[in-house]
Parts: C-alpha cells; structure tokens; sequence
C-alpha cells in the first residue's frame, strides 16, 4: 500500500498571498533555513513557519522542530509562525492567525524529542559512526537526564 503524503504547499502558497495583503513583499520559499517562507517589509527581513490543519474545525495540533525553535529564538523581533486552516475546494475561506515568538510559546509543550541515529555498514560488516552535520549535536548522557528532570 502506498504511503499517503500530506503536502502543505497549498497551505504555503495560501500563506504566502495572505502575507502579501499584509504588506510583506518578494516571499519566497526559505531553502536551508529553519522556516518556510521569508519575505521583507520596509527593508526588514522576516521569517514564517507555516502551521497547517486540514480539518475543517476543531483545535489544533501539531509539531514544532527544535531547528525551528531555535531559528525563531535567534530571530524574535522578526520569526513568526502562522497558523492555518482551509481546504483546496474553498480557497476563499481559510482562517490565518499570526503569532509572534512569545505568543507561541504560550501553546507549546515538550513531550518526547527523538535522537535520530544512523549506523554505517562497512564493506566488512562493521559498522561505524556516520558523519555529525553542522546542525546536528551528538547526544549524550548528560544532555537526556538534562532534559528529563
């Protein structure tokens, strides 16, 4: 069975015309950045995460990457995340908040943050340990009983 992809660039492309009757000029697709569409307004750069929810009504729910925590941390005055909901048969009928960092937060909680791994397997069976990214921090002990006092 294939796997159902959900796709928000509706809801980018929504975003992005609803930013533009705000003001906010050349929004374009934030490639390696830890947003998803960065736009300017009087000169000044700003950055949006685009939260999306196909559900008609109701609350609601998502996940937030620390990646973009951490971009939005760095850049309070001018990262805002934007809710949406709508659907592609009514274009005309999406409701949009904006948030600011601070804002945000206020809905956020921390449950369970995932250690991706990656073990590499050697032409001779053995394994080792793939490369770090720039982005990437090797996890340790400290840093899990850290986060879980």
């Amino acid at each position: 069975m294939p796997k159902k992809t959900v796709s928000d660039s509706l809801a980018k492309n929504q975003c992005k015309t609803y930013l533009e009757s705000l003001g906010f000029e050349n929004l374009h697709p934030a490639r390696g950045n830890s947003c998803d569409l960065i736009g300017y307004k009087k000169n000044q750069q700003y950055f949006f995460e685009i939260k999306y929810s196909s559900k008609s009504h109701g609350d609601f729910f998502g996940c937030v990457m620390f990646t973009e925590l951490f971009q939005a941390l760095s850049n309070k005055k001018n990262y805002f995340f934007v809710i949406c909901r709508g659907n592609r048969e009514n274009l005309d009928n999406w409701f949009y908040q904006i948030f600011t960092v601070e804002q945000f937060f206020e809905f956020c909680t921390l449950t369970t943050p995932i250690c991706h791994y990656r073990l590499i397997v050697e032409s001779n069976g053995n394994l080792k340990r793939a490369n770090i990214g720039k982005k990437s921090v090797l996890a340790t002990e400290k840093m899990i009983l850290d986060i879980w006092k």
